[in-house]
């Protein structure tokens, strides 16, 4: 009986809530779930992490700084072990002098190509740079078309500009863009290619021959990406500012107008192309178009020579800008900016500072700081041999002395500067009136009748543009070319002239009286024309 209630007993069914899991089962069901998470999240962080590395490595090796930092490591470990670094410029320039027996040692052909650049580097940071040039020629005649190859080419090129050695620097350059060509990394092709084209925008050369320069450099940018075409941009401004400075007004608007073509619908704009289509704009009228793309280029805070150049030339030309809208502060201290900029980069020779000190000294004159703009102007003449480029300071020195009221020393000044428009702009009729009519007015008030007069008369067939500047300087010379025609009794001609001025003076009553005044008394003056046949009597 017993027995059958205990079996009764043992099988009897548990209730689900009397189910209870020992401890030891609970915490190993814990852990396990804790495992899990963990392993899980591992295996997620090394997924992630390893395809980041790759992309990142991947992206860092396409660019060329990985590669370009390995190397740079090498070459500085090479330079420990040769002492370079620490010996003297004696012991460099030995080196240099006789590299064979300096480096006959190296037997590794890799090992020697390194000890070479090495002492090269050396040379360069020294500012040795004719010793370096001597081993850098030889050298790169033998090294690898490589990445590394191509960007030391290129360092040894912006190093060289600071040592004036234009043509090697053009040389490495050229060689840099030539093996990044090969190599398909248009990125730093495009780099070498710009360096290129600052370099012939800001070594010291005649307008002819850095004219020359870039349209050979144009002609080689043919390819139709972004990176190019804002490069075809930037060097059609300096050609089409060339064409300005030689008075060829129509090729520099065609240039601008083909600048600013070639960097239409960018989804990217580089430095080259900002200040490009800034200048294009502002070249052909528009300052409004023009200065975002110019405070683009201003704010570049690259330090290679095109970055430089892109700078320079922004600011030079946002003055321009402040300079129209009245802040001639404003306007002076970006001149003074660019100045800073270019200082040890843009070196003397070029036609930056002739322009940069006479866009500087007209500043001055402007608002009346006599002084201050003959001096701009003065450096301006003193840092050029450039007829093109001297035309402009010479006028304005000679403003200058007019103003200080000292003629004699403003007329050799003006006579030169009118013998060179002759010979150099002779289709800038506008300059030519300006100057004629400047030395008429000197002639005039040296007593100088006769000179005058022919000053005058040829101020007047060139003054027939219809801008309010042109119509002014028009109407001064009628009226200096009649008063000194009335002065001379040249009766017929004087009365013709004052015919010419009377309807440009109908608004201003004063004016108007007095040409009536002067027709009146020279009418009768006038000698009658002589019977058919008969001579015309002389005039006194």
């Amino acid at each position: 009986m017993m027995e059958e209630e205990k079996s009764a007993e043992t099988s009897t069914p548990i209730e689900e809530e009397e189910l209870e899991f020992r401890p030891w089962v609970k915490w190993c069901g814990v852990g396990l779930l804790g495992a899990v998470s963990v392993g899980l999240f591992l295996a997620t962080y090394h997924v992630g992490y390893s395809q980041g590395e790759e992309a990142g490595f991947a992206a860092a090796t396409r660019s060329g700084l990985v590669e370009q930092s390995l190397n740079e490591a090498a070459s500085h470990n090479v330079l420990n072990f040769m002492r370079l670094s620490s010996a003297s410029d004696e012991h460099l320039l030995q080196a240099a002098a006789d590299v064979e027996a300096a480096f006959a040692w190296v037997r590794d052909p890799e090992v020697r190509l390194e000890a070479e650049w090495c002492l090269a580097h050396a040379l360069l940071s020294r500012n040795l740079h004719e010793a370096a040039v001597a081993v850098l020629n030889p050298l790169f005649q033998r090294v690898p078309r490589s990445a590394d190859w191509a960007h030391r080419a290129m360092a040894a090129g912006n190093l060289l500009i600071a040592g004036q050695q234009y043509k090697p620097a053009e040389d490495y350059f050229k060689q840099s863009s030539s093996i990044f060509a090969e190599l398909k990394q248009s990125i730093w092709q495009q780099e070498a290619q710009g360096q290129l084209i600052a370099l012939a925008a800001c070594a010291p050369k005649g307008g002819d021959e850095a004219l020359a320069a870039l349209e050979a450099l144009l002609a080689e940018l043919k390819a139709d990406d972004e990176g190019t075409r804002q490069l075809r941009s930037m060097a059609l401004v300096h050609i089409g500012a060339l064409h300005r400075c030689a008075g060829r007004k129509a090729e520099a608007e065609q240039k601008f107008r083909e600048a600013l073509a070639a960097v239409e619908n960018l989804r990217m704009v580089r430095p080259e192309g900002a200040v490009s289509r800034g200048a294009a704009h502002l070249e052909l009228g528009d300052s409004a178009a023009a200065e975002p793309m110019l405070r683009i280029a201003e704010g570049n805070s690259g330090q290679s020579l095109s970055d430089v150049a892109s700078r320079v030339l922004a600011l030079r030309y946002l003055a321009i800008i402040e300079q129209q809208r009245g802040h001639h502060v404003t306007a002076l201290a970006m001149l003074h900016r660019a100045q800073g900029m270019a200082e040890g980069r843009v070196l003397s020779g070029n036609a930056f500072w002739p322009c940069l000190h006479d866009q500087r000294g007209w500043m001055h004159y402007m608002v009346q700081n006599y002084q201050t703009a003959l001096q701009d102007f003065n450096a301006a003449m003193a840092a050029t041999q450039e007829p093109t480029l001297l035309m402009q300071p010479l006028e304005g020195a000679a403003r200058c002395y007019l103003e200080l009221g000292k003629t004699a020393e403003a007329q050799p000044l003006l006579e030169n500067c009118l013998n060179l428009r002759r010979q150099y702009t002779p289709d800038d009729r506008s300059a030519l009136g300006r100057l004629n009519l400047l030395l008429g007015q000197l002639y005039d008030q040296q007593g100088k009748a006769a000179e005058a007069e022919a000053a005058y008369r040829v101020a007047v067939e060139n003054l027939t543009g219809d801008t309010p500047d042109e119509q002014a300087n028009r109407l001064t010379a009628l009226l200096g070319h009649a008063y000194i025609l009335t002065e001379l009794q040249r009766w017929a001609e004087a009365y013709a002239a004052w015919e010419q001025v009377l309807p440009l003076v109908q608004e201003q009553f004063d004016r108007r009286e007095e040409v009536r005044t002067q027709m009146r008394r020279i009418k009768p003056l006038i000698p009658a024309d002589p019977p058919a046949g008969e001579p015309a009597p002389a005039q006194s």
